[in-house]
């Protein structure tokens, strides 16, 4: 586990280089449409993005307690808001940072693996399933939902059969090279998960996911209105689902630089202008990426701060 200062030197890098960036490309536009968005349009985005995070904990919650465990829901929630502070650093050291927390709470690793396995497989399948809101939108691409749609439902099909998890575990029983050893650590999260991937809860958390990406996509859409422009409200979500879809792809922290990119080259084909584009995005991911670093950072503190005033030995690393 990192410690905390390299945690706040390495985010204060990131952000650095992000807004350097920004000003470096268009700033003084950027600059400009920040402003023109009032109190109000803020506080819309921002709650929107607080709705995102309220769907995505409450699944968490729902896991652990699927696992098991009885967690204080205020200490729960800091704690799963803390691994959002590590969003932008290598490693999607987030996670670990929740494990540690959990494990101080009697949550053991393998459990704390298993909510993380099955999270982000549905946040994957939620996306996907809003991309297509962007893909039918565009004139001639309506048959390319098919493919989506097919995958989906095969990965849906096969996480829930124990029979090819079983036969998964024997291929990857001794692996020797370096594809096999990453094999073996998706097939070991997935056994650990397989109690989370039955129907009830696999189909529950994809709808949680669903209607808590689509809110962050809402935010593109009134950004969009709010500086005058037009787009319609299921080509904004289809466009933010795309967007983060290709910058998981990307496997580059956060999806720095590629979803930006996505993004802005979604809303240029839909109509708008380069720079207005530009601009729409950067606000989209000010209001929803670096504001939850933002919120993870101050949870995270809290964390650390009651945790040197009231210590527990837990044996595991901690950040200090």
């Amino acid at each position: 586990m990192p410690r905390l200062t390299t945690v706040v030197v390495s985010l204060l890098i990131a952000a650095l280089l992000y807004f350097t960036l920004i000003a470096g490309i268009d700033g003084q536009r950027t600059w400009a449409a920040m402003h023109r968005l009032d109190w109000v349009g803020w506080i819309s985005i921002l709650c929107l993005s607080l709705f995102n995070y309220s769907l995505r904990f409450a699944r968490w919650h729902g896991y652990l307690r699927w696992l098991g465990h009885r967690l204080p829901i205020g200490r729960h929630l800091l704690i799963y808001v803390s691994g959002f502070a590590l969003t932008t650093t290598p490693g999607k050291a987030g996670e670990g940072v929740r494990a540690v927390y959990l494990a101080r709470r009697q949550v053991p690793f393998a459990h704390s693996v298993a909510a993380m396995f099955a999270e982000r497989l549905l946040d994957l399948l939620s996306i996907l399933v809003l991309s297509l809101l962007a893909i039918v939108s565009f004139t001639g691409y309506v048959y390319w939902v098919l493919a989506p749609l097919a995958v989906i439902v095969a990965m849906l099909w096969v996480m829930h059969r124990r029979s090819l998890l079983k036969a998964a575990q024997r291929r990857v029983e001794n692996p020797q090279t370096m594809p096999a050893r990453v094999l073996h650590v998706f097939v070991h999260a997935w056994e650990r998960a397989f109690v989370l991937l039955s129907w009830k809860p696999l189909l529950g958390g994809m709808a949680l996911g669903c209607l808590a990406w689509a809110a962050e996509g809402v935010s593109v859409y009134l950004i969009a209105d709010k500086l005058g422009l037009t787009i319609a409200l299921p080509l904004a979500i289809g466009i933010y689902a795309t967007s983060m879809l290709i910058g998981a792809l990307s496997f580059v922290p956060g999806g720095l630089g590629s979803t930006e990119a996505a993004m802005a080259l979604l809303l240029k084909l839909s109509g708008m202008a380069a720079g207005t584009a530009l601009s729409v995005t950067l606000i989209a991911r000010i209001a929803t990426l670096w504001f939850a670093v933002v919120l993870g950072l101050f949870c995270l503190g809290v964390l650390e701060l009651d945790h040197r005033r009231h210590p527990v030995q837990t044996g595991q690393e901690e950040i200090s």
